[in-house]
């Protein structure tokens, strides 16, 4: 039986809603039960390079638990501001608007998810303001803690994750020199998101990353239905604006020192609200070994996982929301019931 999810257009079960936070105008998605009346409202951050929709599948089993969804676009994507300085994108900034977006709803309190980037957020989130997360699940990303030594993206690539070359690229500035044109972009997508050449040859190495010269080439995986191709080449990577702006969502990759930096007066914090971590056993960046020391610096964690690759959310949306549903029911609801 298909999974239900949001159709990228003239679906009237979300609300496309805007905010300004902390000086940065926002995009966001809404949606939330027909009574209006919901048992706590869950806030969903999307990964790269992603927007909002990339929790298509999951929104609606949330709302039919009774739950107010809200999923912003992140700075950088979709219908949010994107700034070319790379600053704003660091994590105590962005976790800053999270909470911010919350305040504007009029919540002092929200459970949270996240994917890929979104995953490393609300890790933050959840880190520089623990009164704001009463529960936190992340997909695909393990929990990695603040240090107080920073390591670069290159030694670490050099040292210890050469699955993390592809960042390199990402960083560096020569996509946009390669990635011109708004077919160049979906093919960029398309790569990302598993497409492959007739001949079957990949897009995409975590360990070189995207091969451009197989742009041109790549034929549309099946995780997007046309209509959602359309609507990601437009804005899966920024406001589209321009081809030069196009992008800035990269900066995400650009953040590593500024987030050293500033994490490091939160060193000595643990996040110690109940923590569900999906983990994608086939996730070429993400390889299941990372996630290994997690308990340690999490005391209230649950781990599952589901052997998919990185975009879990949309390979094998009925299991995810089993998961998900589950330990909503299981820790989440359980835990306000023990409260009233």
């Amino acid at each position: 039986m298909p999974v239900d999810k949001i159709q990228v257009s003239g679906d009237s079960r979300i609300e496309y809603k805007t905010a300004t936070l902390n000086g940065h105008h926002y995009s966001y998605l809404l949606s939330q039960p027909k009574s209006g009346q919901y048992k706590a409202t869950i806030f969903l951050i999307h990964g790269f390079p992603d927007i909002s929709m990339g929790w298509r599948y999951q929104i609606p089993m949330l709302v039919s638990m009774d739950l107010r969804v809200v999923v912003p676009d992140n700075l950088g994507y979709g219908r949010t501001d994107a700034p070319e300085d790379f600053t704003p994108y660091s994590h105590k900034s962005c976790a800053a608007d999270i909470k911010a977006l919350a305040t504007h709803l009029g919540e002092s309190q929200i459970i949270l998810g996240g994917h890929d980037w979104g995953a490393a957020l609300a890790y933050r989130v959840a880190l520089w303001h623990p009164e704001l997360v009463s529960h936190l699940f992340t997909v695909c990303v393990p929990y990695a803690r603040p240090m107080a030594e920073n390591v670069s993206l290159e030694d670490l690539v050099r040292n210890a994750a050469p699955n993390f070359a592809y960042q390199l690229q990402f960083k560096s500035g020569e996509l946009e020199k390669v990635i011109r044109s708004k077919g160049d972009i979906r093919q960029f997508l398309v790569a990302l998101y598993g497409g492959r050449t007739e001949a079957g040859e990949v897009g995409f190495d975590a360990h070189k990353g995207v091969l451009l010269d197989k742009i041109g080439g790549l034929r549309p995986s099946k995780l997007l239905s046309e209509e959602e191709w359309g609507s990601w080449t437009t804005y899966g990577i920024s406001k589209a604006l321009s081809v030069s702006a196009n992008f800035v969502a990269v900066n995400w990759y650009r953040t590593r020192e500024v987030n050293s930096k500033e994490e490091l007066a939160i060193l000595d914090r643990q996040i110690q609200v109940p923590t569900l971590f999906i983990q994608a056993l086939r996730d070429q960046a993400l390889p299941p070994h990372l996630g290994k020391s997690m308990a340690k610096h999490i005391p209230r964690l649950t781990t599952k996982q589901v052997n998919t690759s990185h975009w879990a959310l949309w390979e094998k949306p009925a299991e995810v929301n089993e998961i998900i549903s589950g330990w909503l029911k299981e820790v989440v609801f359980a835990d306000r019931a023990g409260k009233l």
